[in-house]
């Protein structure tokens, strides 16, 4: 009897299954050879080309002088995975090998979907043309279920030093969702992403029609621009509504020295800096719905960026919670563009983040900046310690000379409620809320005139008084144990009353966010 088409379709699954198998790669192969562990092929190249859904291809320890393209796709139950072979280091280094024009990937997939890379350290690809753009890993094109988990990417570099040069660039890993259909599902985990020269680009970019992505555990440090950025309307999906990143979680991640004073691009100097103090730890240029969770961000230029640098874009519905945020350069947290001419920040979350000590620079912006077009947007149960030099709390100051009162004015319907603040050797008089309106700038210089203002939707429940950290006053070397509450702070059970923290909710250090009856303030619940 003939069998009906479910079977042949589960017949021909199991036999797709079956040719799965596991390939191995060496630097003393052959590709000639049928890729065992016995006889292996020589190039990764050779294996991403040649395998096939649900095979693991095993590398082996070596220096590989390649350039990778992954020609060939998984499926959701048969994945194909590129990784390490047990503890052995495989080593894709590029050093004097010229990128290619434009994109040039260390590692690059295409359009392909359900394939992992996992275990691969990929070192010095280096340029100083404007036309080159080196990049570690290159996701485009429309892609599923992409993983690239525990790699080591560093010494990517664009050395264009002409300064103001914006055309010069170089990323860690750029996902860029060029197609109709979105890169969906992407996972990107565990990763190091460190000493990076990048020109005006980011270490970690997400860009365009890219939904339903994680950036989790990654470890991102010591580069001369961004260190994670989600972005939106730059053209690189011809579909405006489709050429914004949404959707997607970046937690648990932690990012450090992050500083474009010694990039060209900022009017900087590779060796003695002096370039202009601009990139962020965590940026939202333009992406929507997006939750900014858990991360331990410090010693960056700014920490966490909202803003929209297209005039006719936004970001919005951005949840920034649970995060610990403390000794950056600038301020904490920023948000709105830089002039009159970028777009709006709006409908954003700022909730339940230890906000500690940042402008170390004593710049002036405070430990939560405003610019311009931020708008309806809410800062709850946060614990913000100002620094001892400024004493500022919040500072709105859109920097223009162009720009119109109106244009200049504080965003209507934000909201602050339940905060704790705190500055060292100061009392509530001390600490400083400033902000432009009407025509000029105001200052309130108590937590009673800042809930007067009129601006700020009352700011009930907040109040000033020493978090009682475990550490008294943590320094910049500090953990994010010394965080935790002692059991006498006035942050324990003392958040918004009717706050429910979602599911899948926990505090910085990972554990449960709703610790007894009520919320506790800042990042840790004791």
């Amino acid at each position: 009897m003939k069998p009906s088409t479910p079977i042949i379709l589960l017949a021909s699954l199991a036999a797709s299954s079956a040719l799965a198998t596991d390939r191995f790669v060496s630097p003393t192969g052959r590709d000639t050879n049928p890729g065992t562990l016995a006889a292996p092929w020589k190039t990764i190249q050779k294996a991403a080309n040649s395998a096939k859904a649900g095979d693991n291809v095993f590398v082996r320890a070596g220096i590989y002088k390649e350039k990778v393209q992954i020609n060939v796709n998984g499926t959701a139950t048969a994945p194909i995975t590129f990784a390490n072979y047990k503890s052995e280091k495989p080593v894709i280094d590029l050093t004097g090998v010229t990128p290619g024009s434009d994109l040039s990937a260390m590692i690059r997939i295409p359009s392909r979907s359900y394939v992992t890379v996992k275990g691969f350290e990929l070192r010095n690809f280096r340029t100083a043309d404007e036309t080159r753009v080196p990049v570690g890993i290159l996701v485009d094109g429309a892609c599923k279920g992409v993983k690239l988990i525990g790699n080591k990417i560093h010494h990517i570099e664009q050395n264009n030093s002409v300064e103001g040069n914006f055309d010069a660039n170089a990323h860690g890993i750029a996902v860029y969702g060029t197609s109709a259909t979105a890169v969906d599902g992407l996972v990107i985990d565990a990763n190091e992403v460190s000493f990076l020269r990048l020109g005006a680009s980011e270490a970690i970019a997400i860009n365009g029609n890219v939904t339903n992505f994680t950036i989790t555990k990654n470890s991102i440090h010591d580069c001369n621009n961004i260190g994670i950025d989600v972005i939106g309307f730059e053209g690189t999906n011809s579909n405006k509504s489709l050429d914004r990143a949404r959707n997607g979680y970046i937690v648990a991640n932690t990012v450090y020295n992050i500083d474009s004073s010694t990039n060209p691009a900022y009017g900087g100097s590779f060796s003695s800096g002096g370039g202009a103090l601009a990139a962020a730890g965590i940026y939202v240029d333009g992406g929507t719905n997006v939750v900014i969770e858990r991360n331990h961000i410090m010693g960056c230029n700014y920490g966490i960026e909202l803003a929209s640098e297209w005039a006719d874009g936004k970001t919005d519905l951005i949840t920034v919670r649970d995060n610990l945020i403390r000794h950056n350069h600038l301020a904490g947290i920023t948000l709105g563009g830089y002039d009159e001419q970028r777009g709006s920040t709006e409908n954003c979350s700022i909730m339940n983040n230890t906000i500690y000590q940042n402008d170390t620079t004593s710049s002036w912006c405070g430990q939560i900046q405003f610019q311009f077009y931020a708008k309806n947007n809410i800062f709850k149960n946060n614990i913000i310690w100002a620094n001892s030099s400024t004493k500022q709390i919040v500072v709105h100051y859109p920097g223009s000379d162009t720009a119109s009162d109106a244009q200049k004015e504080f965003g209507t319907g934000n909201v602050f409620a339940y905060n704790l603040y705190y500055a060292n050797g100061a009392s509530t008089s001390d600490i400083a809320f400033e902000i432009y309106s009407a025509g000029d700038f105001r200052s309130y210089s108590s937590v009673s005139a800042w809930q007067n203002s009129g601006k700020v939707g009352g700011d009930a429940g907040s109040s000033f008084a020493n978090p009682k950290f475990a550490t008294s006053t943590p320094g910049t070397s500090a953990t994010i144990a010394q965080f935790k509450l002692q059991s006498t702070s006035p942050a324990v059970n003392s958040g918004l009353p009717s706050y429910a923290p979602a599911l899948s909710e926990l505090d910085v250090s990972g554990e449960t966010r709703l610790n007894g009856g009520r919320i506790d303030r800042g990042a840790e619940e004791f």
